[in-house]
């Protein structure tokens, strides 16, 4: 126990979220008298594992969970499900019933369970490899691997380590990506010289900052517009030739030219039929990852270039330098559809929240969006320009997981505002960490898109000619619910009520909830698209039932 918590002061940890139980409880209270980092108490399993989550995906740092045996480690299965597909470096300690006690009530198979998520499994084996087995979990997430479990039978991990084990050391940086293939570079810059439509899609693969500046570069070289993915949604969002996020819930430019392009450049993304809105179909496809392994695991290249996405984009730029700039080509405007309600009725086009709500942020944004059929609209046009400063939740397709990843993002980023936009079914399955943004006193913006059931099912019914009953329901008020928790609330029924959004964000400092009333009809044909996609029918099928 001493020196896991001494490995977790080692490897930098300032905060840990937790839920105390009776196999951490020892372990927790150790951490905190250490005065070195900060236990934060979620009231659930699955919000300390989303909180940990928040914390990495706006840190930059591994973020750090634990809860107790059994049911403790069971309930964690969403938040910690949505860490792995995010690949989000979250390390959960997780304790485990004693060695031998075949009776222990709260005993199950936790090392299954933990596979079964695709989370790394490290038990602690004994107490003289406390050491390599919690080095290996840091290892694991700091190497971009995704979440790793240090499972620790209470009896390991309250037994003394030997006299003479050597301090920890924390766990390596990662390598540096290996150097392009000169072989492949040559093929593609054949490629990207042969074309006349060029798109540059990016990914997460490509850090925000100065480390994207090749590949604004090389798109001024090439006459390319620049496209993201959805995760990297705001890097180079400033660049002339941004086109914003692609796939279903992009926009429109960006979708018309990947479908025109006669060669994409991906650059460290995964280009699956979410990034590409059902998957890149035509010209040539030059890929650049890390990761030989994403070669062709969703759209099969014609180059693979194996290295470092930054680097291979300097060099790309540097061999293209001498042909001088292109004069390229610009896609076709997006045209705004646009959404309204009359301002004196009730409710409001979920449009004119986001909208509202865009034009009230700082430019200096924090965001969390929510999954749900709400959260198309916010993740089509609530803008972001920094991608470690914005994050969806639905990796998954699970909903309600923003509020927990927001306050993570709240302790990461401290003293900044944090704005978690999440749907009424959202709130409802994470209402009671309400409590531990009171607690803490985070400001949190959390605005509810409600509209009075789950607003996706209730449009697959409709699409299927089914009754809608079953998708509505009836919430308390949830104002008042969050006043009942001591946070501040207002409540938004029609267009009129929209400049509260600004006017009370102009003044407040701590925790405010908004509960917005929007139009449950209302729908969005990107997100009909998407569900359409995952059910297996084609959209346009899907749209002659609607």
């Amino acid at each position: 126990m001493d020196a896991v918590t001494a490995a977790l002061i080692a490897e930098g940890t300032e905060v840990v979220f937790a839920l105390m139980g009776d196999g951490n409880l020892d372990l927790l209270t150790k951490v905190s008298m250490t005065g070195r980092i900060k236990l934060v108490h979620a009231c659930h399993e699955q919000g300390a594992v989303a909180m940990a989550d928040g914390y990495a995906r706006f840190s930059g740092k591994p973020g750090v969970a634990s809860v107790t045996h059994g049911p403790g480690l069971s309930n964690t299965a969403t938040s910690l499900l949505t860490a792995v597909a995010a690949r989000s470096p979250v390390v959960l300690i997780a304790p485990d019933t004693p060695t031998g006690d075949l009776n222990h009530p709260q005993r199950f198979d936790q090392q299954a369970f933990i596979r079964s998520t695709g989370a790394m499994f490290r038990p602690l084996h004994r107490p003289g490899t406390v050491h390599a087995d919690t080095g290996a979990v840091f290892r694991h997430v700091r190497y971009g691997k995704g979440p790793a479990v240090l499972n620790a039978p209470t009896d390991v991990l309250l037994a003394p380590v030997p006299p003479d084990t050597e301090p920890y050391k924390p766990a390596d940086e990662p390598p540096a990506g290996p150097a392009p293939d000169p072989t492949a570079v040559d093929a593609a810059v054949a490629a990207l010289t042969a074309a006349r439509r060029p798109v540059i899609l990016v990914g997460r693969g490509v850090p925000p900052g100065a480390g994207a500046e090749p590949v604004g570069e090389l798109a001024d070289l090439l006459g390319a517009p620049i496209t993201t993915s959805l995760k990297a949604k705001g890097l180079l969002a400033r660049h002339p030739r941004s086109l914003g996020v692609a796939g279903g819930l992009g926009t429109r430019a960006a979708s018309r030219a990947l479908a025109a392009a006669d060669c994409v450049l991906v650059l460290g993304a995964t280009a699956n039929q979410w990034t590409t809105d059902g998957g890149l179909t035509g010209g040539v496809i030059v890929h650049v990852d890390h990761d030989a392994e994403a070669m062709g695991r969703h759209s099969r290249p014609d180059v693979s270039v194996v290295g470092d996405a930054v680097k291979t984009a300097a060099v790309l730029r540097d061999r293209l330098a001498a042909a001088g700039p292109r004069a390229g080509w610009t896609p076709p405007a997006e045209e705004s559809a646009g959404a309204s309600s009359p301002a004196g009725t009730s409710p409001v086009h979920p449009q004119q929240v986001v909208d509202a709500l865009d034009a009230a942020l700082p430019e200096e944004r924090l965001l969390v969006v929510d999954a749900g059929h709400f959260g198309s609209y916010a993740q089509q046009t609530l803008r972001s320009w920094d991608p470690r400063r914005y994050a969806f939740t639905h990796d998954f397709g699970a909903i309600g997981q923003a509020l927990g990843v927001s306050i993570g993002a709240a302790f990461a980023r401290e003293g900044e505002r944090v704005t978690v936009v999440l749907g009424d079914g959202c709130l409802m399955m994470s209402l009671n960490e309400l409590a531990t943004v009171r607690r803490y006193g985070l400001p949190l913006t959390v605005v509810v898109m409600n509209d009075g059931g789950y607003g996706q099912e209730r449009h697959s019914l409709r699409a299927k000619g089914f009754p809608i009953a079953e998708s509505e329901h009836t919430w308390p008020d949830i104002a008042s619910i969050a006043r009942g928790f001591g946070i501040p609330a207002h409540s938004i029924g029609c267009a009129t009520d929209l400049p509260l959004l600004s006017q009370v964000l102009a003044e407040e400092t701590g925790p405010v909830l908004f509960d917005v009333h929007i139009d449950p009809d209302a729908q969005n044909r990107a997100f009909a698209d998407i569900a359409a996609r995952l059910r297996g029918s084609s959209p346009d099928v899907e749209g002659e039932r609607r």
